[in-house]
């Protein structure tokens, strides 16, 4: 529903409030927890429209009920068991409960098919052995394509765990099939932006331990793999505006681009003889859709992803079963057309009511206590929020239509950022007046607004101890109280940053050797511009060529009037030239030296004096809370 504007946001109650009974214990009444109904995953007409499972074990999620976790959280991750469900019989397995992912093995003639190997190799192989107990003779034939639906780390990155090498790809013998978007949306990820997606992916669970005080869950799936990883470079690639039809094995495929989580990467999978469609990440487990996700991405384009459901949803009409990348599998033609129906229209609800608030004045953060799920929507087990949520996805909605911006001018005449947090502490009395108001919010479960008061203090002065545990106990506290995984895991996370208990030792590299060393060399190298210290540049005006010597590629940069202007091939007038095999050219632009395996042409003062003007960023030093190069202990 949506408040009627006439009454004014003062008047308008949250949609946030409504809890009762073990969940109210977790939490004050206005922290923003969305109402559940945890039996819901249990009822008969959720069961009996499970595709029927052939495999059952253990549980990688925490499923013990806890006062740190929210009911539907306990209730969320107990459905998350390690199974095999077979939706077509001895035809198409779904294996999920290893991973964060869920993947399917489509049994052909002469070998398999497997979509969405996963993040690592170890999980892979897990998954796979499972399904090679329960069909030995299936199990014995060879991966004879790997499908990519898109790019993300808990999809891409599990290959070797299923037996593929390069050599059997280089042969022939495996095809590897994405988006025609997938290598370029990949290599943003990785080197544009690696960096920062690194640390906040992290705090969404991969820093914390799982259990009562960290993830229970990670939203779609029961864990996330830390093993090593594996990547290969497809072979194949679908259009960005039609279906790939090819039969491999026997197995007809019908390969459609559908716009989803991961943008315009994302591709679903029709199997005509089986009457099957796998929806990818376009339909995105069991839960509300992450029309934007908290650990950060470029705009999720709403309008398109509802596009991606519909043509999901005509490929459903004609489907007996269906399976995602994530979570279970289901059967019924008319349930699963009323999912994918239900799915399409709360997506629709919530951007058009969220463009009706917009055009009247309403602003963005307005936006997220105003625009809240009506029936059918809100009480369909499928739509819940436990991965993405209505009150981040609006403000997702305004921002891509309008920008940060709302029109007030106070925001571009304020003071700066820190200069701002010192006035706010000022005018509310000094340090000791600030920690008093925090200390009472806390005592009254006002976790929220104690956050918000103690952030202006810990941001004045950032070394606080003192600010930053009274901050850490209102976020942990609140994020106690969450049914969303990513809001309970920003706020332990941030609790951790803040109190200086947080191990990030431990990340999932976006920016990993093991997919760096695959992607195209150039594509690379151009991403070196976004570390370019404009500082350290000023003044200079070098001309750099890069040979590589194994792939026959050449790249390089000019860098002038403080950037590093890019260019592909042959570069007149170089200053230097730094030759070298790929691993040695990557090794160097990655450490910023001139690493072992080098050539350079010309003077090695000059070439050294370009590669340091780059920055070397750790991604696990990266603070999200206090500010860069504060340490968290």
């Amino acid at each position: 529903m949506v408040a009627a504007p006439s009454q004014g946001l003062a008047q308008t109650p949250s949609p946030h409030t409504g809890r009762t009974g073990a969940a109210a214990a977790l939490g004050p009444l206005n922290s923003p927890v969305r109402s559940t109904n945890p039996a819901a995953f249990e009822s008969r007409a959720v069961l009996d429209h499970l595709a029927p499972i052939a495999w059952e074990s253990d549980n990688l999620a925490y499923t013990d009920e806890a006062p740190t976790v929210h009911p539907a959280q306990t209730a969320f991750a107990r459905m998350m068991t390690k199974k095999i469900q077979e939706p077509v019989k001895d035809k198409i397995y779904l294996v999920s409960g290893f991973q964060a992912a869920s993947t399917l093995i489509v049994v052909g003639d002469q070998g398999l098919i497997v979509v969405d190997p996963g993040s690592d190799d170890d999980s892979a192989k897990a998954s796979f052995d499972a399904f090679k107990r329960l069909r030995p003779e299936a199990g014995a034939l060879p991966v004879v394509v790997i499908v990519y639906t898109h790019r993300h780390i808990d999809h891409a990155f599990g290959a070797a765990g299923f037996g593929v090498t390069q050599a059997d790809i280089d042969a022939g013998k495996v095809k590897v099939i994405a988006s025609t978007n997938f290598i370029d949306n990949l290599v943003s990820d990785v080197g544009v932006v690696g960096n920062i997606l690194t640390q906040r992916t992290a705090y969404a669970g991969g820093y914390v331990a799982p259990g009562p005080q960290g993830p229970v869950h990670f939203g779609l799936g029961p864990a996330f793999g830390a093993g090593p990883i594996s990547f290969f470079l497809p072979t194949d690639l679908v259009p960005a505006n039609q279906p790939l039809k090819t039969t491999i094995a026997g197995i007809e495929l019908e390969i459609f681009p559908a716009y989803g989580d991961a943008g315009d990467d994302e591709i679903d999978i029709y199997f005509p003889q089986f009457r099957h469609v796998h929806g990818s990440e376009t339909i995105q487990g069991e839960t509300f859709p992450n029309l934007y996700t908290l650990r950060g991405t470029s705009y999720r384009d709403v309008q398109q992803w509802m596009k991606g459901v519909e043509t999901t949803l005509e490929y459903a009409r004609k489907s007996d079963t269906y399976s995602g990348s994530h979570m279970r599998a289901w059967k019924g033609n008319e349930f699963i057309v009323e999912r994918i129906q239900n799915y399409r229209d709360a997506i629709q609800y919530v951007h058009d009511q969220s463009i009706y608030l917009i055009n009247l004045g309403y602003k963005r953060d307005q936006l997220a206590d105003m625009v809240v799920l009506p029936e059918p929507y809100a009480s369909d087990p499928w739509l819940q929020e436990y991965y993405g949520a209505v009150a981040h996805s609006v403000r997702n909605i305004y921002d891509g239509y309008l920008g940060w911006w709302q029109g007030d001018a106070t925001d571009l005449a304020k003071p700066d950022f820190m200069e701002t947090a010192r006035q706010y502490v000022r005018v509310m009395g000094g340090r000791d007046k600030v920690l008093e108001e925090g200390r009472s919010a806390i005592a009254a479960r006002n976790y929220g607004w104690a956050a918000e008061v103690l952030t202006h203090l810990t941001r004045a002065e950032p070394r606080d101890m003192e600010a930053r545990r009274l901050k850490a106990e209102a976020l942990r506290n609140w994020g106690y109280a969450q049914t969303n995984i990513y809001w309970r895991m920003y706020g332990i996370a941030g609790a951790m940053e803040l109190d200086g208990t947080l191990d990030r030792s431990k990340p999932w590299n976006f920016t990993d050797p093991a997919i760096v060393r695959v992607l195209p060399t150039n594509k690379i190298l151009s991403t070196m511009s976004v570390r370019l210290n404009a500082e350290r540049a000023k003044g200079q005006n070098l001309s750099v060529q890069f040979i590589i010597a194994d792939t026959g590629e050449k790249s390089g940069f000019h860098v002038r009037n403080q950037i590093a202007a890019f260019s592909e091939g042959e570069l007149a007038g170089a200053t230097v030239t730094i030759r070298g095999n790929k691993a040695a050219i990557l090794q160097t632009v990655a450490t910023g030296r001139l690493s072992d395996g080098v050539e350079v042409g010309g003077s090695i003062e000059v070439a050294s004096r370009f590669l340091g003007l780059f920055e070397v960023i750790a991604p696990n030093d990266v603070n999200l809370l206090l500010p860069p190069g504060v340490p968290i202990k």
